[in-house]
């Protein structure tokens, strides 16, 4: 009742002639709130990940998980539906009667990867992907666990192909009701091949359905597992798979601990001279203490990243994370013991220019927090907690507004730049631990 009454005050606002909002309920998808009111991990629609992104590009370093042939390298699991090799194709056919059926990858450890496959519907049915799926024995047949990519098939209105359903595993962790949605919803062609794209990378799935962006979702769960190909129970359902492939990600080479060494060798003063004394790694903790020592930046310059550190500072304190940056300039991840040091900006909010939100889960000074900075083209956002708290789209009008009224109007270019991660000496005592970045 609770995301029921949360959306209906939403669309009452968007009726009195508020515009509507990208993390909004669009109208036409509220009673599916209401049907899944009761769901216990349905998502809150104003704390959902939008999906921004291109689709991935699909061309190179792909391997066929199909050998046009036969069906060596996969099982079916969990029913009787049948599943046949037809040229390019695979056929899979709802048996009336059987559980759903899922055509699994014996490799069953997929980790990091981008997964694409086409399907078209010769007769309706339900259907989707499962990734980094699990089974476990059942009464009749084996239990197929795990995230889905949904495509739903062609005659349910509410339009949720490219959504994330947790099979046997909580039901819906992405539905695609919100406003930004709409174009996904309707991305499916009826008579036609439609191509579902699957990127995962440690914590974050995304997905694409015919090159529209859908679902943008985080989980710690599900890391690794086999691919699936479903067919739903029910009366019927014909359903062509083809060009199923997958391109696997090292994620060793995607998310770097910037304090691997257990030194500073990847850092500097910003003037390029080593880092003081008054810096020190002790058992994987990084402590800003002693007198003036100045802020510190990687080596290496970023633009586009995802990353994630620990911080603390002590009571009264205030320091900050700086990244795509030119000297000591450049946006800033705040940090601050809110409410005892006198600065207004407040923690985790894009110091300047966006403020977190005032609900944020915060743990004061003398304790840690868990900081996270997502930088994607013109996007940005802090997180703090677990929980997005401030985001910023560059170059908008909201942008603008924000921009030519703090004191960083005068530089051009601001927030665009490439350049090194900048951890800040604001002369109080901080601590960081954990500090690891994905370029994206």
């Amino acid at each position: 009742m609770r995301l029921y009454l949360y959306t209906l005050a939403a669309l009452s606002l968007a009726s009195i002639g508020c515009a509507a909002v990208p993390n909004q309920v669009s109208e036409s998808q509220l009673r599916y709130v209401k049907q899944y009111e009761n769901q216990a991990n349905i998502p809150v629609p104003a704390e959902m990940l939008l999906n921004n992104d291109a689709e991935p590009q699909l061309t190179e370093g792909f391997s066929d998980l199909y050998n046009g042939k036969n069906l060596e390298g996969w099982t079916p699991l969990g029913g009787h539906c049948t599943f046949e090799a037809k040229g390019d194709v695979i056929l899979g056919t709802t048996v009336k009667g059987s559980p759903s059926t899922y055509l699994s990858t014996d490799k069953d450890d997929y980790a990091d990867f981008i997964f694409t496959a086409e399907i078209k519907w010769e007769v309706n049915g339900n259907s989707g992907i499962m990734f980094r799926g699990q089974s476990r024995p059942g009464k009749d047949y084996d239990i197929v666990f795990g995230p889905q990519c949904e495509m739903e098939g062609t005659d349910l209105v509410r339009g949720w192909s490219g959504g994330i359903f947790g099979q046997s595993a909580g039901g819906w962790a992405y539905p695609l009701w919100l406003e930004a949605h709409q174009e996904v919803r309707n991305a499916i062609k009826p008579d036609g091949w439609n191509r579902v794209t699957i990127q995962a990378i440690g914590t974050n799935v995304k997905t694409w359905i015919n090159g529209v962006p859908a679902a943008n979702w985080e989980t710690e769960e599900y890391t690794k597992g086999f691919f699936s190909l479903q067919v739903h129970s029910g009366k019927e359902g014909s359903i062509h798979f083809r060009n199923i492939k997958v391109k696997e990600l090292d994620n060793a080479t995607h998310t770097k601990d910037l304090f691997a060494s257990g030194d500073f060798s990847e850092w500097t003063k910003v003037n390029g001279k080593p880092v003081s004394n008054g810096w020190s790694i002790e058992d994987g903790v990084v402590h800003r203490d002693g007198i003036k020592p100045g802020n510190i930046i990687t080596r290496k310059h970023y633009k586009d990243f995802d990353l994630r550190f620990d911080w603390k500072i002590r009571v009264g304190g205030n320091s900050g994370v700086k990244y795509r940056t030119r000297g000591r300039l450049g946006l800033e991840y705040q940090i601050l013991d809110d409410g005892v040091h006198k600065d207004k900006h407040l923690s985790a909010g894009i110091y300047a220019l966006v403020p977190a939100a005032k609900n944020k889960p915060y743990n004061p000074g003398g304790q840690w927090n868990s900081g996270r900075i997502i930088a994607q083209g013109n996007h940005v956002e802090h997180w703090i907690n677990g929980v997005k708290v401030a985001e910023a789209e560059i170059g908008s009008e909201d942008w603008f507004e924000r921009f030519n009224s703090s004191k960083y109007k005068k530089h051009e270019g601001f927030g665009t730049w490439t350049g090194p991660i900048l951890l800040q000496d604001h002369l109080d005592e901080a601590w960081f631990r954990n500090v690891q970045i994905r370029e994206l």
